[in-house]
């Protein structure tokens, strides 16, 4: 139980982290393919960690693989 809750926890971190970091580094550069790289990391991560959740019988690896997703696609468009 207490890993359902931290998993759900770490699910709602992204959408509540992503999203702004989302606004303040992907806008001010226009629509560029740089700029498109953190909204696709951020739905990548959502939609990764939770068909992870429903297939692993630990919750928790969904959402930490949802954010590793998400903080590739972001350092890759911080590189470029």
């Amino acid at each position: 139980m207490r890993s359902n809750v931290t998993g759900a926890a770490l699910q709602l971190a992204l959408l509540v982290v992503g999203v702004p970091v989302v606004y303040l580094v992907a806008f001010p550069f226009g629509l560029t393919a740089r700029s498109l790289l953190p909204p696709l990391g951020l739905l990548a991560g959502l939609v990764v960690a939770g068909v992870l959740v429903k297939r692993t019988s630990q919750p928790v690896s969904g959402p930490l693989t949802g954010w590793l997703v998400f903080g590739a696609c972001l350092a890759l468009s911080l590189v470029i």
